[in-house]
């Protein structure tokens, strides 16, 4: 047998990288992205980055004068390594004149389920959960209306982060399925805004956007001429987020890039950096592709895209490694709430494969019953569940032998592609 080893169990006491075998007689191909191999930032680099925006005024000097400042972050669904930016933010207030009694942090969930202490002090730190308020924004409660986007949204904003005179986003720029890539805008639009609100931009709005999307099965994600992030990116405007660290990041959670400044300005120069990082080689003739789930391995559906896109048009299989404790997150907007109850918006039920898809796996050891409503209900009869590898591989087996064509992806919920059906 061979192995392939791959990075799991992320946020828990202990990630590690786990060897998965597979027939030594299969011809098995393992697509890293192009910045795998890039340098991770030191805590030097990381403080010389924030102290190096782009069109913005250093943080220490936004600070001078202020009263009160919320740092905004990201929840565990995005792989973010807020602790180890967090103290390179905190000195840049403390030279600009900032007491910690002046400072609070804000979990920019969006429509995310919200997490316990245990869980929060493994994003931001067990010292800055301590030390400072740590608060959650709530979709459905105390949001504050500010009018209209110029495409018509309707824009409700936490009303707590709108009452800091400074705004501070720690995040992302990762790719993003209906986004092109996260971070920027995101921060405020999910991030900070009502459901109303949400339901408006996801929903009511960005239709025709959406449909030619849904018809390539969310493949091949589009920054540029994209309504989302543009749409986003006016309501953090409008929300006046003051000054935003983007960090890119390498299959295993690493920061190898930050770029940090104008919310606008910064996560626009991120993207044109992380087209090139994230990008993986186009293939699509495998008989079986694997796509592991780490850096938001609670929202494993998007590993399972990346698998199915790689899968030969002839037929194939798609596996889904999705190894958290936490579980698939739950969505107050989209998610599954019941057997035939959804969010905010009406249930349309789950994810429908593509019709070259034969077979699709989603292995965790963590097993989940509700997890098989996140497939459409036509498709149910070709996807399993298994909890242990010897499955997965049995299953394999028994379907393609041993001399099938393997892609495996490190990541599949942090790559970036261009291939389009």
């Amino acid at each position: 047998m061979a192995f392939i080893r791959l990075m799991e169990y992320e946020w828990s006491d202990n990630p590690h990288e786990v060897d998965y075998y597979v027939p030594d007689s299969w011809d098995v191909t393992v697509y890293h992205i192009a910045g795998q191999k890039k340098p991770v930032l030191t805590p030097g680099q990381i403080s010389s980055a924030v102290a190096s925006p782009i069109g913005s005024s250093r943080i220490r000097d936004l600070a001078k004068g202020k009263k009160k400042v919320c740092i905004l972050f990201d929840d565990l669904s995005r792989g973010t390594p807020t602790y180890k930016l967090i103290p390179a933010v905190l000195a840049e207030l403390k030279m600009g004149g900032i007491a910690d009694n002046q400072i609070e942090f804000i979990c920019a969930q969006g429509n995310h389920q919200i997490s316990d202490r245990s869980l929060v002090a493994r994003k931001v730190g067990e010292d800055i959960v301590a030390k400072y308020p740590v608060f959650f924004h709530v979709p459905f409660y105390n949001c504050t209306p500010l009018g209209k986007t110029s495409f018509g949204t309707k824009v409700e904003i936490n009303t707590e982060v709108l009452s800091c005179d400074l705004k501070i986003a720690i995040q992302a720029t990762t790719p993003h399925a209906s986004y092109g890539f996260g971070g920027g805008g995101k921060m405020a639009m999910p991030g900070i805004s009502s459901i109303e609100s949400v339901f408006d931009h996801h929903i009511s709005n960005h239709k025709e956007y959406r449909e030619m999307a849904r018809k390539n099965h969310g493949y091949g994600p589009n920054f540029d001429e994209n309504p989302h992030p543009q749409d986003a990116m006016e309501i953090a405007k409008m929300a006046g987020i003051d000054f935003s660290v983007n960090c890119l990041l390498n299959e295993i959670g690493d920061v190898t890039d930050i770029i940090s400044g104008d919310i606008a300005e910064a996560h626009k120069a991120a993207v044109v950096i992380a087209k090139e990082h994230y990008q993986v080689p186009d293939t699509k003739d495998n008989d079986i592709s694997i796509a592991n789930a780490y850096c938001k391995a609670i929202e494993a559906m998007h590993a399972t895209a990346s698998a199915e896109i790689a899968v030969k048009r002839t037929g194939g299989t798609a596996v889904t490694i999705a190894n958290t404790h936490q579980g698939q997150i739950m969505h107050y907007l989209r998610g599954p709430w019941g057997r035939n109850s959804g969010g905010k918006a009406p249930y349309a039920g789950g994810h429908g494969l593509p019709e070259w898809i034969n077979h699709s796996i989603f292995y965790s050891e963590y097993p989940e019953a509700r997890n098989q409503f996140r497939f459409a209900e036509k498709d149910l009869a070709k996807v399993i569940f298994p909890t242990n590898w010897t499955e997965v591989i049995s299953k394999l087996i028994e379907w393609h032998g041993f001399s099938a064509k393997v892609a495996v992806f490190p990541d599949g919920t942090n790559q970036y592609t261009m291939q389009t059906e």
